[in-house]
């Protein structure tokens, strides 16, 4: 029977105010290895959707100047020392939200891409199997078997 072992990560952030925020994660090696891939997965296709949308958005007058608005409230709230950190944590958690569309997409990805290998593999396996026994297992059988059944009768 096969152990699991679990590691614990740890990130720690440094604000200006000398406090650490902490955010303990316990997750497998090989979780944290899925979560990567299918973040770099989800990660192209995450971007093209933001892209479209974006410029959907700038293309239309009414959207482009509620768009500019609101670009200019978030850079008066970043200037400003007293609502900084408010929106510098919406942006964290807006990074933290793509993220995780980025991951979702990246796992329907990479099952897309595993099913299609798995498919390909079916398929040439069958296309080997009927010439593996039409032409190796008979060579077999009259070559390999009866030396080994000498080799056995011998011990």
């Amino acid at each position: 029977m096969a152990t699991t072992t679990k590691t614990k990560t740890q990130t720690k952030t440094q604000p200006k105010n000398g406090q650490a925020a902490t955010a303990t994660t316990s997750r497998k090696p090989s979780e944290q290895a899925l979560q990567a891939v299918d973040v770099a997965l989800g990660a192209g296709p995450t971007v093209a959707d933001n892209v479209r949308q974006t410029a959907e958005t700038w293309t239309k007058s009414e959207t482009r100047s509620q768009e500019i608005d609101a670009f200019q409230k978030r850079v008066q709230t970043l200037r400003d020392s007293k609502g900084r950190r408010s929106e510098i944590e919406s942006l964290r958690k807006r990074l933290a939200e793509e993220i995780e569309k980025a991951e979702a997409k990246g796992g329907d990805v990479r099952r897309q891409v595993t099913d299609q290998l798995v498919g390909r593999a079916r398929k040439a396996r069958d296309r080997v199997e009927p010439v593996y026994r039409e032409r190796v297992e008979p060579v077999y059988k009259k070559r390999v078997e009866p030396t080994v059944k000498k080799v056995v009768e011998r011990a």
